[in-house]
This record gives structure tokens, C-alpha cells and sequence, in this order.
């Protein structure tokens, strides 16, 4: 949203209070410009792929065409997931113990893992694959960075931000994501976590080697 221009980013927030869709008519008089301009900015919205349309049929004459948020559109907004997810993973701890959260962390980490596996499967080497698992990290929200590439002397991947932190801190056992992502992703490569952001570390550091 925030490479959009002022006018496109008023486009979408009204039409998020108009679920049945607004007309171009509708959508200059909100703005308070002309309906050629108002037409510019939906074109480049709708290029984005924020926006679906509907045309509804009159008693007469053409067509009117609604627009709305399409799902990309929707998903353009904010979204504060993380107080909520936080939440929950509290009180999975808290419920079902350390035992079980460790092993549904590990559980969750392969899926997610097999779910990226076609884009690991591109990777040519494995200074390569590691880059990539970096990047992926980095989508999940760790800032990782890729900072030793050899397997002989143990490659290194290093996190700024603990998606977890605050829950990590008293609950530990979901760092067990973190190994096990890295560990499927590689294709089973050894993963030791030698520094942990919720045990005081100032990142998470993930040391990388080839099984003995």
C-alpha cells in the first residue's frame, strides 16, 4: 500500500466500507475528482490485482459496473496477527505441555517446509540453498541473514527478530520450529541452534553442518 498514490490508497479504504462495491460515479464523487481521473487510478489498482468488479444490468440502457476489494485487496490492509498468535501459542504451552508443543512445532515446521519445497528444489548448490532458506525465514518474519555459506566450517544463518519472543522467553520449546524448518529445508542437514534471542542472545544463530 504505501508505493500507492494518495487517491488509490482512498480508493481502496472506501471501497473496504462498500461490500456490495462502488460505481465509477461514486468512487470521483467520493474522491472530489473527475471521473477521468478517478478511472486512471482504478486502472492502476486493478493492475495490482486489488480489485474485482461485477456488472449489473439495468432496466435500461448499459450495464453499471461495481467495484470491489478482491481478496488481494483485502489482504493489502494491515493485519496485527501476532498478538493473537501469541496468544495461542500461550496457551498451547500452558495446556498440553512442553513435550507436545515441541513436537507440534516440529510438525508444523515440515509442513511449511514441504509446502516451499519446489522453490528449494531450484537451488543449485547448497551455498545456494541456504541463501534460500534465508529468504524464506526472512517471509516468516525473522530478518535472517545467510552469514557463513561453507559447510566445512559450518554454515551460518543469523536472525534479528524472534517471531515469538515474548512466549519463547517462558516457553522455549517453540524454537523447535526454527531447527527443524532449516533442518527439512536443507534436506536434512544438522542444525544447532548456538544462540537464541529468548534465552538473552542478542540474535538467533543457527550453525549448519553436514551430518557426521
Amino acid at each position: 500500500m504505501q508505493s500507492l498514490h494518495a487517491n488509490q490508497k482512498k480508493i481502496l479504504e472506501y471501497l473496504l466500507t462498500q461490500p456490495d462495491g462502488a460505481t465509477l460515479d461514486e468512487i470521483a464523487d467520493h474522491l472530489e475528482i473527475t471521473k477521468t481521473a478517478a478511472k486512471e487510478h482504478l486502472i492502476k489498482v486493478e493492475g495490482l490485482g486489488f480489485l474485482s468488479y461485477r456488472d449489473v444490468k439495468g432496466s435500461v440502457g448499459r450495464p453499471r459496473r461495481y467495484y470491489l476489494l478482491s481478496q488481494e485487496g483485502h489482504e493489502a490492509f494491515p493485519r496485527q496477527y501476532s498478538w493473537l498468535s501469541n496468544i495461542i501459542l500461550e496457551f498451547l504451552a500452558e495446556d498440553v505441555g512442553a513435550a507436545s508443543v515441541s513436537k507440534m512445532m516440529e510438525r508444523l515446521a515440515v509442513r511449511v517446509a514441504e509446502s516451499m519445497k519446489p522453490r528449494f528444489e531450484k537451488t543449485g548448490s547448497t551455498a545456494e540453498l541456504l541463501s534460500e532458506i534465508a529468504k524464506a525465514l526472512n517471509e516468516l518474519g525473522y530478518r535472517a541473514t545467510l552469514k557463513q555459506r561453507d559447510l566445512r566450517k559450518g554454515a551460518v544463518i543469523e536472525a534479528t527478530n524472534c517471531v515469538y519472543h515474548t512466549v519463547a522467553k517462558a516457553h522455549p520449546e517453540l524454537c523447535k520450529f526454527d531447527t527443524k524448518f532449516i533442518e527439512k529445508s536443507s534436506g536434512g542437514l544438522n542444525v544447532k541452534l548456538e544462540s537464541c534471542i529468548a534465552r538473552g542472545g542478542s540474535v538467533c544463530r543457527f550453525c549448519i553442518r553436514k551430518n557426521p
